[in-house]
């Protein structure tokens, strides 16, 4: 009886540490949000897809970060975004695959990343969700773009200036806002994804 209980407070110790470990790492991360500070679950999003929009899959969402430090190591990407689903036959939009690349401040392909959109968005609503990648080192401004397909819309937030929110395609990156054609305003947006690392 003594060693059953011994062993199950070494289990019981060891499953500790271990979760300390994985806590400790955890806290280390960093989260660059872009242009808003803001908690996103407050925020008034919709949902938008540049390869449905324009007609172009190889037109992508991107965001503009700043490493905190030289030779910050980005290890994941957290995106808010949305596979459809059909209420009426309860069903998912098909596999479609979406892509994710991290480019450098001159716009240098970095790392470069694809897979079917339901492995991550499957939901009966937009999900934020945390993609992990291998680790990419940066140091000053970078890139992560997004490309929806037309398979998982991204969530935007309507600001009053452009800021680090951007399409990109070719190498032709310009800020991410449009004139509506019946008054000739300018709406800016952001995108919602966010970068997360450590030193």
């Amino acid at each position: 009886m003594n060693k059953m209980l011994l062993i199950v407070c070494l289990c019981c110790a060891a499953l500790f540490a271990i979760s300390s470990v994985v806590w400790a790492a955890e806290s280390d991360l960093t989260v660059l949000t872009g242009d808003s500070t803001k908690n996103y679950s407050e925020m008034n999003y919709s949902l938008f897809s540049a390869a449905a929009t324009f007609g172009y899959l190889d037109l992508g969402e991107a965001v503009k970060f700043k490493a905190p430090v030289s030779g910050w190591k980005l290890q994941k990407v957290r995106i808010l975004a949305y596979s459809e689903f059909n209420e009426t036959d309860n069903t998912y939009m098909p596999d479609r695959n979406i892509m994710i690349e991290i480019r450098d401040k001159d716009l240098k392909l970095l790392y470069k990343f694809a897979d079917a959109q339901n492995m991550y968005f499957l939901s009966t609503e937009p999900v934020f969700v945390e993609i992990e990648i291998p680790e990419v080192k940066v140091t000053g401004d970078f890139y992560v773009v997004y490309y929806d397909r037309a398979a998982a819309p991204i969530g935007m937030v309507n600001v009053d200036e452009p800021g680090n929110s951007f399409l990109f395609q070719k190498d032709n990156i310009q800020p991410a806002q449009f004139a509506l054609e019946d008054t000739n305003e300018t709406i800016a947006f952001n995108w919602m994804i966010e970068a997360i690392g450590s030193k």
